[in-house]
């Protein structure tokens, strides 16, 4: 009996064990399936990843593919542009008849059409793909709509509709933002209110809306037109697309395409990217675009005011250069632009030299004829980069300096620093205008002085004298602010006050010559001082010194020995 019961002991354990042996197994099973199912998804993350990976690379490679294509038709458009601009420019200088110049003048504006769509499709891919850049400044809000708006007010009348403008008391007459953006996207929607206006009128508002969470100024900008307004289904789809910000999906077609202009969508993205709202409102008797940005108050309006008067005076002064006779090496290759700048400057007295590529570049500007070249930058054998770098190449291992002046009908973000980079002094875009020419030419060919004279007698004179001579005239009231200068421009002449302390002007000297072996130009530094002052500080730097009283004639022979250098 004993040994019964012990075998169904027995019996009982081996179930029980059994029975863990399965539960083990099923736990087992369950584990394998779900390290199999992770390593699945695993595998999966991995490829899903490796696919997202390939298809942001894929992304990056087509944005970097759709610039440069958008930089050669830029290219190309405005090289082409700049020819018929600049040339049917000249033609409308000569005698016409009345049909011609009406045809001319056609053409003429429909090429600014063309350049005003060009840059909207530009405007469109920077904005894409996150390179269109705010540049917010101090500015007059009156000011600078007032070129604009004047300009459009001229293409309402010839539809004989009143185009009006009417800003709130309470908007500040200065704010800080960004003035050339504000006034793309009024021009834009003006000209829109103008297209689709047959009577009536087109009126813009300026109102303040008080102040957001950020204590920023809201500003509401709301252009009115009495046209026929628009119809239900537009006027949702543009309602619709103004509540998304850039580069959101928004439908598969554009707002541009065959819905309303590219100008309206490109100041749609202008506005969100600006931190503004954007809206529209329509019915039968019209329509109205509105927008509200955020700006910056102004809190010195006397410094904007101190600039805009040295613009001015700036700009004034530079009509009254005189250009003729500077020798100009001009490197392009298309022969319509060459022609067309060729022609400006022999307008303007210049002695023009022109070559086609820049390997010819090279040759005349190492050969020291020149005081400035004008730089295309796409040429064939050799562009208009690696030109400059080699000219600059030359001038490190033998001296001197020739200004470069960069042309080119690229207007990607970045192509101004290229140019730069590779050495060249300033940029001109294409199509090329012939005051933008000029006030370039004016600035490289001008001769520039500086001058450091604490008697105001004879500081009286030296001024006269230099601007009448044809001088721009930079007047220092230290001989630290005058060390200031001389570090952010160079100067060809240079008069320090070497009275009383003497040892200040020797070591203002110094220094001067010192900045000048980082630029590479040296100025002329005339000491001036008491009759009894001794002309030996030319051991420190110094090249001749006036003695007082100054005379125009003392000035005029150093100026002659200047020049005969």
């Amino acid at each position: 009996m004993a040994e019964i019961e012990i075998l169904q002991q027995q019996v009982e354990d081996l179930q029980k064990q059994l029975a863990r042996q399965k539960k083990s197994n099923e736990l087992l099973k369950k584990r394998a399936v779900q390290a199999i199912i992770s390593g699945k998804r695993a595998e999966q993350e991995v490829s899903e990843r490796s696919d997202c990976e390939a298809g942001l690379a894929r992304a990056e490679l087509a944005s970097r593919v759709k610039s440069m294509f958008l930089e050669n038709v830029s290219h190309e458009i405005r090289s082409s542009m700049n020819g018929i601009v600049g040339m049917t420019n000249l033609v409308l200088e000569t005698e016409l008849s009345s049909e011609q110049r009406l045809f001319l003048e056609m053409v003429s504006s429909s090429v600014d059409r063309l350049l005003v769509v060009v840059n909207e499709v530009l405007d469109f891919s920077r904005i894409e793909t996150g390179e269109l850049e705010i540049e917010p400044e101090d500015f007059s809000i009156k000011e600078s709509l007032d070129h604009d708006l004047f300009v459009l007010h001229l293409a309402a009348q010839e539809k004989n509709i009143d185009l009006t403008c009417t800003i709130e008391p309470d908007v500040p007459a200065f704010v800080n933002g960004d003035p050339n953006r504000l006034v793309q996207i009024l021009t834009n929607l003006v000209n829109n209110g103008i297209k689709y206006t047959e009577k009536g009128a087109v009126a813009v508002k300026i109102e303040n809306c008080g102040y957001n969470a950020g204590n920023m100024l809201l500003l509401r900008f709301s252009v009115s037109d009495t046209g026929c307004g628009l119809a239900p289904e537009k006027l949702e789809l543009i309602s619709h697309y103004f509540k998304y910000r850039p580069n959101a999906p928004v439908s598969s077609m554009p707002l541009s395409v065959g819905t309303t202009g590219l100008g309206l969508t490109v100041s749609s993205q202008l506005v969100k990217l600006m931190g503004g709202e954007i809206g529209v409102e329509s019915g039968p008797g019209g329509s109205t675009f509105w927008f509200i940005l955020p700006f910056k108050e102004v809190s010195d309006i006397s410094s904007y005011t101190e600039r805009t008067s040295s613009t001015l005076e700036n700009i004034a002064e530079n009509v009254a250069y005189e250009l003729k006779g500077a020798k100009i090496l001009l490197a392009e290759d298309e022969l319509i632009n060459r022609v067309l700048i060729e022609t400006i400057l022999t307008q303007l007295g210049v002695d023009v030299t022109s070559v086609e590529n820049g390997r010819e570049a090279v040759r005349e500007a190492c050969s020291g004829k020149y005081q400035l070249v004008l730089m295309d930058v796409q040429m064939e054998e050799m562009d208009g980069l690696e030109a400059t770098r080699a000219i600059r190449k030359h001038e490190r291992k033998h001296g001197g300096h020739l200004d470069i002046i960069a042309l080119t009908a690229q207007a990607m973000p970045g192509d101004r620093e290229k140019c730069l980079q590779a050495g060249m002094d300033d940029y001109l875009p294409k199509p090329l205008e012939r005051n933008q020419l000029i006030e370039v030419l004016a600035k490289f060919l001008t001769r520039r002085a500086l001058v450091v004279d604490g008697d105001p007698v004879s500081q009286s004179v030296v001024i006269r004298t230099l601007i009448e001579s044809g001088w721009k005239v930079t007047i220092a009231e230290t001989r630290r602010s005058a060390m200031y200068e001389a570090s952010l421009s160079h100067f060809d002449l240079i008069l320090l006050d070497v009275s009383t302390p003497q040892l200040e002007s020797i070591k203002a000297a110094k220094i001067l010559r010192q900045l000048e072996e980082y630029s590479g130009q040296r100025a002329l530094i005339l000491g001036v001082g008491e009759e009894n002052g001794s002309a030996a500080l030319q051991e420190y730097g110094f090249d001749a010194y006036l003695e007082r009283p100054v005379t125009q004639d003392k000035i005029l022979r150093q100026l002659e020995v200047y020049d005969k250098a």
